[in-house]
């Protein structure tokens, strides 16, 4: 069986995503495993719906199986996002790993992966931020000088640079394949053709300032049913606003010092936010005034969810113990059995599956947190036991 990867966020699921699983298996893969954030996504925000709901989608949209890209790892920078993912996929023995780019150009970003890893570089760029952090724009504005690369290198292309750095340092046998983006730039907040392929971010706009009827047309066949089931129960849309007293109170209660050591929250971050969350009345105004060229948005928003369920950088760096099934159909299903004979990563389904490691209980305390976490950023509030109650969703059993 040749499998294809992805590693996705479906926030919420677009015609971009429904394009790169055609693409995949247009040339003659099996089947296309889909890796998953969870309730918590990469801009440090809550999933606009809950990750049951979105794997559904995706097996509409033509994946195979969706499993869970777990937490912390899925609500990290492009660094640790990356470099789970790859090991997981890796580790399930996926074939190759196909993600989209701006620049659709495979051998330019594998020149700039490799140049990132280059010792000259590291010296270059740590002169260049002279012992600050640093931010993402800047680690690559200085990559693209040192390599003499002057095209534009936006959001996908930078994703697909972590992308392949993993592959490099994990000496990964899954092929590398980007497809060129189509449709609307990753951050575009407008839909302004309803036959484009708009950007998550749009949906996401328009989902919340319009409503689901809005962005129904947009979903594939049969996600009608699903989502309008959350919303009628008060399930979607999900947003960290909705939790904005908790946050707050969390923050004003904080050590700042302790807060220095959250994932995402050093060099001063920690103090800044701490001493915000004291003066301001309001999710979006915490955010604000926190908000600098150094501090930018994701990353802070990212640091609140460290903050909240005690994530730190060490923990980033730690491997995943297993990885959780939300759905498959007979393709995906057949993959897992392969999976199950020859896999060094666990997939499970229910709790009683879990590893008895110290590994797989920390990735379980971090899981369970986020999710009750999530369960707070819903439109009404439920109990936070939404991480085992939900079984995968299994399409074609015999």
């Amino acid at each position: 069986m040749r499998t294809a990867g992805i590693i996705c966020e479906c926030n919420p699921f677009h015609r971009g995503h429904g394009y790169l699983i055609d693409q995949a298996k247009a040339s003659g893969a099996d089947a296309v495993i889909a890796l998953m954030s969870g309730p918590f996504v990469q801009r440090g925000d809550a999933a606009i719906v809950d990750p049951a709901a979105r794997a559904e989608i995706l097996l509409l949209g033509g994946a195979d199986a969706v499993l869970e890209l777990p937490f912390p790892y899925a609500a990290a920078g492009a660094e640790f996002f990356a470099f789970a993912g790859v090991e997981i996929l890796e580790r399930l023995g996926v074939d190759e790993l196909w993600f989209g780019s701006e620049c659709g150009d495979l051998q330019r970003l594998e020149r700039l992966a490799a140049a990132a890893d280059d010792p000259a570089f590291l010296e270059s760029y740590a002169e260049t931020v002279q012992g600050t952090a640093g931010t993402a724009d800047a680690f690559f504005s200085c990559l693209q000088g040192f390599c003499g690369d002057t095209d534009p290198c936006l959001s996908n292309d930078i994703l697909g640079i972590s992308y392949l750095r993993a592959l490099r340092k994990q000496g990964a046998r899954m092929k590398p394949v980007t497809v060129k983006r189509q449709g609307s730039a990753y951050r575009a907040d407008a839909v302004s053709d309803p036959n484009e392929f708009p950007s998550a971010t749009a949906l996401r706009r328009m989902w919340l300032e319009r409503g689901l009827e809005a962005v129904l047309p947009y979903f594939p066949e049969g996600a009608e049913g699903i989502l309008k089931a959350r919303v009628v129960r008060g399930k979607a849309p999900a947003t960290l606003s909705h939790a904005q007293r908790l946050i707050l109170g969390q923050l004003r209660l904080a050590d700042p010092g302790r807060l220095e050591e959250t994932a995402e929250l050093s060099g001063g971050l920690g103090n800044r936010l701490a001493e915000a969350a004291r003066a301001a009345n309001s999710l979006e105004t915490l955010l604000q005034l926190t908000e600098t060229k150094k501090y930018p948005l994701a990353r802070i928003r990212r640091g609140i969810l460290f903050a909240l369920t005690g994530i730190s950088r060490e923990d980033l760096r730690s491997s995943p113990a297993y990885v959780r099934l939300l759905a498959a159909n007979e393709k995906g299903r057949a993959f897992l059995a392969i999976c199950r004979r020859s896999s060094s990563l666990p997939v499970i389904t229910r709790r009683a599956d879990l590893p008895n490691t110290p590994e797989a209980e920390r990735q379980t305390a971090w899981a369970e947190a986020a999710y009750a976490l999530y369960s707070l950023c819903l439109p009404r509030i439920y109990s936070c036991e939404g991480l085992w109650r939900q079984n995968p969703v299994i399409r074609g059993r015999n």
